[in-house]
């Protein structure tokens, strides 16, 4: 069996609109989130469409540095869970840097 034909973990979505994406770095509330893309070259904040979809998860801003994206997160949700927060404040000052 060719590496292309195995399946991972089929509980696992590789896509990032997905319910199930593996790469959340923080929910921030109901209809916002924060995930790492799939090329791992940045984070993309994103907005939960109303209603159900086979892919429920639309991207609203594509960022490379941790003050960018946590200012559009603020704008973009208003009260950000606590939890979120932190986890967003303790990311690397540029994608992929240390922290």
């Amino acid at each position: 069996m060719s590496s292309h034909s195995k399946i991972l973990n089929p509980e696992i979505s590789l896509q990032e609109t997905s319910d199930d994406y593996s790469r959340v770095a923080a929910r921030l509330c109901d209809r916002h989130r924060v995930v790492v893309c799939h090329d791992d070259c940045q984070w993309i904040a994103q907005r939960r469409k109303r209603g159900s979809a086979e892919r429920p998860w639309r991207s609203v801003g594509y960022f490379r540095t941790r003050d960018a994206l946590i200012q559009a997160c603020a704008s973009l949700c208003g009260r950000i869970d606590p939890n979120a927060m932190a986890i967003l404040a303790a990311l690397p000052a540029h994608f992929g840097g240390a922290a």
